[in-house]
């Protein structure tokens, strides 16, 4: 009886802890809101500190696509948790923050990101390498965009971010991602080298490398190329989207990559 009397007590003790938590969370969360609509930026920022994960994440993604969450601002914040953040998905939301706000002086933390053993780094990476013009890296990403035991999506997403280099060991790379195992691999580096050289060989490797070998020999392999343009992850609003009217969802629009120095039209 003492035994039994006992376990309900300890058990209305734990349910009693865990309302009380979860009332705590609801208080905190309704104060955040109602400051969102005073002083975004406090908001926020009381966010970025918060002891839980997702609430920093989601605290980054808002910031970052905010008019005043840019490098100036919030940058030593950015790679403060790109670099030190104790969960590996903060990290990469960080990362994905400086991808819009950043620039090449981020390079270390991109490569830290892309040889991590989390997969949301190293896709955070991937994107980044798209943003941002990394010219001196170009080695890395073609290692890294041809690693057979890297990630599927990783791999495609750095195939895409080596189109941007009119550079010959880019286009080797694309060439070899030709006989990777994988369509979206194949069609990311088909599409590579149909923007840098106006060719199109389908997907036939070796089509292409003649193709190429001929092109480099006239000194007109990049004769053709076109501009490149980062590309948008982005998806049709969801049900708590429409619900929050108030807090519109942003909508990405691609461009060229930071840190690309564009020639001027003749």
């Amino acid at each position: 009886m003492l035994i039994s009397t006992t376990l309900v007590v300890l058990t209305g003790c734990s349910a009693l802890d865990t309302i009380q938590e979860d009332f705590g969370a609801l208080q905190e969360d309704t104060t955040l809101l109602v400051e969102n609509f005073i002083n975004p930026v406090a908001a926020e920022s009381r966010r970025l500190k918060s002891d839980r994960p997702d609430d920093r994440r989601e605290a980054l993604f808002r910031v970052t696509h905010q008019s005043w969450g840019d490098n100036d601002a919030f940058g030593p914040v950015y790679r403060l948790m790109a670099g030190a953040d104790s969960d590996p998905a903060v990290r990469a939301a960080a990362l994905l923050a400086l991808a819009r706000h950043g620039g090449p002086e981020d390079a270390p933390l991109f490569q830290t990101a892309l040889t991590s053993t989390h997969r949301v780094e190293r896709r955070a990476a991937a994107i980044f390498a798209q943003r941002v013009h990394m010219p001196e890296l170009i080695p890395f990403l073609a290692e890294s965009a041809n690693d057979p035991q890297e990630d599927i999506q990783v791999r495609r997403d750095l195939t895409v971010a080596l189109s941007q280099y009119e550079n010959d060991l880019a286009v080797d790379a694309l060439v070899s991602s030709l006989d990777a195992s994988r369509y979206a691999i194949v069609e990311a580096g088909k599409a590579g080298l149909r923007r840098l050289t106006g060719m199109d060989h389908g997907t036939d490797s070796a089509l292409w490398q003649s193709a190429i070998n001929a092109s480099r020999r006239e000194g007109q392999l990049f004769a053709r190329s076109k501009p490149y343009v980062f590309p948008v992850y982005d998806q049709d609003p969801g049900f708590f989207d429409q619900l929050a009217y108030w807090r519109p969802r942003p909508r990405e629009v691609s461009g060229p990559p930071i840190g690309l120095v564009l020639e001027p039209s003749p």
